[in-house]
């Protein structure tokens, strides 16, 4: 009972943040700019908005073939769609408990293909770090295309700003905790020293790859498409159609940092990204929050259909 209790906060409390932001978010909202909102939905160019759920679907399939050259290292040749499938689980795990998707998409895939999960954990771990170094790389761009450079710094201070006191000592609290049953109980250390080597082996499996070149077109296509479908859903509004490369880029590093705040950005990239077009680039408030919660709803929507589609698909590849 105590065990079911605390995996429905883990899974209730991340959701119920989200809808705080939400709601929050509409709250401060005036009556003119809801009104504009729902005018802005009717008026959309949806051709735009489809081009846009186009594109991302093709990152997430390139996201899934780019792992065929981890997995390569650990003489592993899995089928395109069971690795898509995982990819597609994964995220709309995420949208539950923040990064329990990576669990979850090593688990499925491992079940499936028949291997064990601690490699294949390893090979998501080694892609996080990936992500993160792309991350950095927009942010410097995003950075240097801004003119108010000191404005944008905010973004960054919000995304310090948002975490917890309390992370920190709790994982040392934790970290403690785990090491002592570590030591003292024999069969708990074995299982995970082996879990730990087989994530090892499979975080060391870039130091392997044999298609270099092509790991790295998959990435770059990947970042690419996540900063080109943002770029293309403004263009579904009529007041957002001269959104500058400089706008774009301050907004998708604002709604990046939203998405690693909350799960999947809900309540949070919509006010991260408005924030941005109104404090850097005056936008009027309606027309700003429009744009990021067209942006998020369209996208999160999509996820959610392709992810359902997944779970349901991937019973096949047995």
């Amino acid at each position: 009972m105590k065990n079911k209790l605390i995996k429905i906060l883990k899974i209730s409390l991340p959701i119920a943040i989200g809808v705080y932001l939400t709601w929050y978010f509409v709250s401060n909202s005036t009556e003119t700019e809801k009104e504009y909102f729902l005018k802005s939905l009717s008026e959309a160019n949806y051709g735009w908005v489809l081009v846009a759920l186009i594109i991302a679907f093709f990152a997430h399939l390139s996201r899934a073939y780019r792992w065929k050259y981890l997995l390569e290292t650990l003489d592993l040749k899995p089928k395109l769609s069971l690795m898509y499938h995982s990819v597609m689980i994964g995220y709309i795990i995420n949208l539950t408990i923040p990064r329990s998707g990576e669990l979850a998409r090593a688990a499925y895939f491992s079940r499936y293909q028949k291997t064990k999960s601690d490699q294949i954990f390893g090979t998501i771990v080694i892609e996080r770090v990936i992500d993160l170094i792309m991350f950095a790389l927009v942010f410097f761009l995003a950075f240097l295309f801004q003119a108010d450079q000191e404005k944008f710094n905010e973004l960054r201070q919000i995304s310090n700003s948002s975490s917890n006191p309390y992370i920190l000592p709790s994982l040392l609290i934790f970290g403690i905790i785990f090491l002592g049953i570590l030591i003292g109980l024999k069969k708990v250390r074995v299982k995970v020293l082996n879990f730990l080597k087989g994530i090892i082996q499979g975080a060391t499996a870039i130091l392997r790859l044999k298609n270099k070149i092509g790991f790295l077109i998959h990435t770059f296509f990947i970042w690419a498409c996540y900063v080109s479908m943002l770029w293309i859903t403004a263009l579904a509004l009529p007041d957002m159609e001269n959104i500058t490369i400089n706008a774009v880029f301050a907004c998708f590093v604002a709604g990046t940092i939203a998405i690693g705040a909350t799960p999947g950005g809900i309540g949070l990239y919509p006010i991260m990204v408005a924030s941005a077009l109104i404090e850097l680039y005056g936008y009027d408030g309606q027309v700003a929050k429009s744009f990021g919660m067209l942006m998020w709803s369209s996208q999160t929507i999509f996820m959610i259909l392709l992810g359902i589609i997944s779970l349901v698909a991937i019973k096949k590849e047995n």
